[in-house]
């Protein structure tokens, strides 16, 4: 899966017609044509993007995981689920922490025909986990304040079930309270495909929006001083 550290410079312009075209073409028949464009258009550009931000995110955390099978999508779908469609029509990068089961953070990248998204999540989040997260910011809302107010002045939004009543009327920071009162969060940029994305600038902007994410995920990762055992 090696690409021999090139430089990214954007996915080929054919992606998106590919992409467009896969809707109608995914079957077992023609999956045989399809894998080769889908390596040129997709699989080999994601890998080199995978690969340039690597340095940026383990200057985030080192918690953060950054081997291949475990951080990018394949090509194949899994037939069990869709068995009439060989290949995915999206893709994806993942970098997360790789000691646990529930509650990992992690910064990812998603693209697909319907637009691409890049922030942070945490898979497999536990009611047990945002309890957890609750008390670390109610314990120094400061601090998170401080994080949430440059990423929210940087273009992020807070996404996930939210509760339908306020569980926490006396916070008065709305991006506080845009955490603590949903079930579970992840934090992004949700775009429509743009000419970004056939140059080097999608890399540039993936990487500005990690690096702002970068003292959330310190604050998640570091505050133990409620002396509430960690789920992260």
């Amino acid at each position: 899966m090696k690409t021999e550290n090139k430089a990214f410079n954007g996915f080929p312009e054919e992606m998106t017609k590919f992409l467009y075209e896969l809707q109608f073409t995914n079957t077992v028949e023609k999956q045989e044509d399809n894998i080769v464009k889908y390596r040129e258009y997709i699989t080999n550009p994601l890998i080199t993007l995978y690969e340039s931000l690597i340095p940026t995110v383990k200057a985030i955390s080192s918690k953060l995981e950054a081997t291949p099978r475990r951080c990018l999508s394949t090509p194949y779908t899994d037939r069990r689920f869709s068995p009439n469609a060989p290949l995915k029509e999206y893709m994806y990068i993942r970098y997360r922490h790789a000691c646990r089961e529930e509650d990992c953070i992690g910064l990812y990248f998603d693209m697909g025909l319907s637009g691409y998204s890049f922030g942070m999540r945490i898979y497999d989040q536990t009611s047990n986990g945002m309890d957890v997260i609750r008390k670390k910011i109610l314990s120094h809302p400061e601090k998170f304040e401080e994080q949430l107010n440059i990423l929210k002045d940087a273009g992020f939004i807070v996404l996930g079930d939210k509760y339908k009543r306020d569980h926490f009327p006396d916070v008065h920071n709305d991006m506080l309270k845009e955490i603590l009162n949903r079930k579970y969060f992840y934090i992004c940029k949700d775009l429509i495909l743009n000419d970004k994305i056939y140059t080097s600038q999608l890399r540039d902007d993936i990487e500005e929006g990690f690096n702002q994410l970068k003292g959330l995920i310190q604050l998640l990762e570091d505050i133990n001083n409620d002396n509430t055992p960690s789920a992260l």
